[in-house]
């Protein structure tokens, strides 16, 4: 196959870590393994910040009030003036906001198609409701807004690709897009098992004695950690909760914790990445409680260290469950089910195949699902 030159836009890259920010490497990793090139358009609080990497072209980025660790661009066009000259053959977008819109004015000079990948359901209730003032009506201007928005951005990208059949319903039903179904890429390989739990706790310092809840991730409302901590609330046994990562929330979730006199939950903030398969491998069970993701890459990361994981119903995490083989589901937002449910799978001896069910996701079978997308927009160009 002949190869290709990407450019890929985003809001977020490098040394910022979220979804976005692991699936765009791990992408552009596999894309050059298999011999095309990728250039990274995104925005950087200093413009020299990314020097180290010749393919990665920044506009100047400031800091976003409602979310001080990720920056934007108020004139995302410097970054297409950067790589105008540069041999593109496609440019696939991982964002409807600053970034994106600049992506689609780069792949309309250009002539060439624009893929969008969608990540975020920014105009979600629950995400809105973390970031503006207590006010319904103001909450349903931006809904309305928003939703006008991505509408028009999505429908005028060559394609749209939605990372779950949860997502490609939702964006069909909301926005009148129609999308193709593209798993994220995520490394499995580098969270496969490399030794026992009791190992794995040994290096971390961590009780062997004890059954572990894990979550980690980004620590903002719309992640519904409430729901967590009300389970931990209620139970029983020798039980302990890890919350680990950072976020605009973090101080709140401390504060609810602390009024919960919760002595069962640790709050580790943000860790080293490397040590990020240790913990999955350390914990007994992995559960995010967000109605919030798209396709949710820790539950993956999960399951390819060998943990289960435990996810609300009616959300597109039930899909990674694959009917049970790797993980149950609680009713969502019901503190008193998740706990009965954290119980069941902690005491029921109850195998799961996750390391299975995780390499359904790899980087190669995702790469090859999307040069096929790349390859059909580029033909209908």
């Amino acid at each position: 196959m002949e190869s290709l030159r990407i450019a890929i836009f985003t809001d977020t890259f490098l040394p910022a870590r979220d979804g976005v920010v692991t699936y765009t490497v791990t992408l552009r990793k596999e894309l050059e393994r298999l011999g095309h090139e990728v250039i990274i358009a995104t925005t950087a609080r200093s413009v020299t910040s990314r020097e180290y990497d010749h393919n990665v072209f920044t506009s100047r980025g400031y800091k976003f009030p409602l979310y001080p660790q990720y920056c934007i661009s108020p004139v995302p066009f410097s970054v297409n003036k950067k790589i105008m000259d540069q041999k593109v053959d496609i440019v696939h977008s991982q964002t409807p906001l600053m970034m994106g819109y600049a992506a689609l004015r780069y792949s309309k000079l250009k002539e060439i198609p624009c893929v969008s990948t969608f990540h975020s359901l920014i105009f979600d209730e629950s995400v809105l409701n973390a970031f503006l003032p207590d006010n319904r009506i103001t909450i349903g201007m931006v809904e309305r807004i928003m939703k006008r928005y991505l509408k028009w951005h999505y429908l005028k990208c060559s394609e749209t690709i939605a990372p779950s059949e949860y997502v490609k319903e939702l964006l069909s039903h909301e926005l009148s897009v129609n999308a193709k179904i593209v798993n994220n890429a995520i490394d499995v390989y580098r969270y496969f098992p490399t030794m026992s739990k009791s190992e794995a706790r040994k290096r971390l310092n961590l009780d062997d004695s004890s059954k572990i809840v894990l979550f980690l991730g980004r620590i903002s409302r719309e992640k519904n950690l409430e729901v967590l901590l009300k389970a931990a609330k209620l139970a029983s046994g020798d039980i302990r909760f890890l919350i680990i990562g950072s976020g605009p929330h973090l101080s709140y979730y401390k504060d609810m914790a602390r009024n919960l006199g919760l002595t069962n939950v640790d709050f580790l903030g943000f860790i080293d990445d490397a040590l990020a398969p240790l913990y999955f491998q350390a914990a007994d069970l992995f559960c995010n409680p967000s109605n919030f993701e798209v396709m949710s890459t820790v539950d993956v990361e999960s399951l390819a260290a060998g943990t289960p994981i435990l996810v609300p119903d009616g959300t597109s995490q039930v899909e990674l469950l694959f009917d049970g083989k790797a993980g149950m589901s609680f009713t969502n937002a019901d503190p008193g089910d998740l706990n009965s449910k954290i119980n069941e799978m902690l005491c029921s001896g109850k195998s799961f195949s996750t390391i299975e069910c995780a390499k359904k996701f790899t980087p190669e079978s995702h790469v090859e699902s999307l040069l096929t997308v790349y390859r059909n927009a580029m033909e209908k160009r």
